[in-house]
């Protein structure tokens, strides 16, 4: 039985009832019941579910999921999925609609306003066990003496000048507003973000949004480098349709490990992570303490499960050698990742093909 169809009809017709209105039966629902609607004039229309129940109601919006319909006056949601396939039809034209009236910036963006922080308060950032971990053990100084930029004052450390930060964002321009892209944040090793025009093609391919948020070199606060990324990522959200399931993120050389940490901190917003010429230690492992205050359990909740983790380097980087360690390790540790060994690659961004190559590898 199509319950929620007929919890909604039902409100509804008593709200008619009781303002004595008069209700037209349109049609028969599930299991023999009848699924009542009420004529809103010229903008209604008939609606059927899967199930064959039919009910007039007058088309408000739609985010691709769900459906608003204005019953007596009164907004409600409706799965999508469970309306037929006419109907579905109808809303994906009245959604382009909207899209044309409202054009959508694409493109290369230089300058995108970090404007929408993912979390009012700082607090919002530790909801996850491992975010709380990671933000604990840098409170405590748990971290290499020679990282002489992490500091003990760790709300300092995740502020950042809000009016003035930006992001470097590419929209396909293919992107019309109908349909939800992926999204490729890629953390740089420098202030400046990384402008990498060469994956545009790329993104285009993949239907993805690339993000780089500036202020996160390797100078910076880790915090503050992950706290700009997920901000960014947000700020994006904001403006453009988002694929929950597409979401990614990486970096090259010391952005690959903040894109690394990143996703161990948030796997509730990303699915994978992907390291340009960054060796990556498993938590507890090394020195470098690329997972501070985690240990390798913390990545094998189930939180991560279906979640990847990925390397692209070469035999020219500086760090071959010790990426061919660590990933022994990681393959060791029975995680779901994969070392790309590209031949002749250097201490570099992977080469666009390569990307692409690990964001299919991702499920992108």
């Amino acid at each position: 039985m199509d319950s929620r169809l007929l919890r909604v009809c039902i409100a509804a017709r008593h709200e008619a009832m009781k303002s004595n209105r008069r209700w037209t039966l349109v049609g028969r629902g599930l299991a023999g019941l009848c699924a009542w609607g009420i004529c809103l004039g010229a903008q209604a229309r008939q609606w059927t579910n899967d199930k064959g129940g039919k009910i007039e109601a007058e088309y408000v919006s739609s985010d691709g999921k769900e459906v608003v319909l204005m019953l007596n006056g009164k907004n409600v949601s409706y799965e999508l999925a469970r309306l037929s396939e006419a109907d579905r039809l109808f809303v994906k034209d009245k959604m382009k609609a909207v899209a044309v009236s409202v054009p959508v910036q694409t493109g290369w963006i230089q300058d995108f306003p970090i404007s929408k922080p993912a979390f009012v308060e700082t607090k919002g950032y530790l909801v996850s066990k491992n975010a709380k971990a990671v933000y604990k053990a840098f409170k405590a100084g748990e971290f290499p003496k020679e990282w002489t930029v992490n500091k003990q004052d760790v709300e300092k450390e995740f502020a950042y000048d809000a009016a003035s930060a930006t992001a470097i964002v590419y929209v396909p321009k293919a992107y019309d507003g109908t349909a939800p892209m992926g999204v490729y944040l890629h953390v740089s090793a420098g202030d400046a973000g990384e402008n990498m025009e060469s994956y545009a093609p790329v993104m285009d391919r993949l239907k993805m949004i690339y993000i780089s948020a500036k202020g996160t070199s390797n100078d910076q606060p880790m915090l503050r480098r992950v706290k700009l990324a997920v901000d960014a990522l947000a700020s994006v959200k904001e403006k453009w349709k988002i694929d929950p399931k597409r979401v990614c993120v990486g970096g090259y050389s010391g952005g690959g490990h903040i894109g690394m940490l990143t996703h161990a901190m948030y796997p509730g917003t990303f699915v994978g992570a992907v390291s340009h010429a960054a060796q990556s230690y498993l938590p507890a492992e090394g020195t470098c303490g690329h997972f501070p205050g985690l240990v390798e359990g913390d990545l094998k909740s189930r939180d991560f499960k279906g979640h990847k983790w990925c390397v692209i380097s070469g035999d020219k980087d500086q760090n071959y050698q010790e990426i061919l360690t660590t990933s022994k390790k990681w393959e060791k540790g029975r995680f779901d990742y994969r070392f790309f060994d590209i031949p002749g690659m250097g201490h570099e961004n992977a080469a666009p093909e390569k990307l692409e190559q690990a964001l299919k590898w991702l499920g992108m």
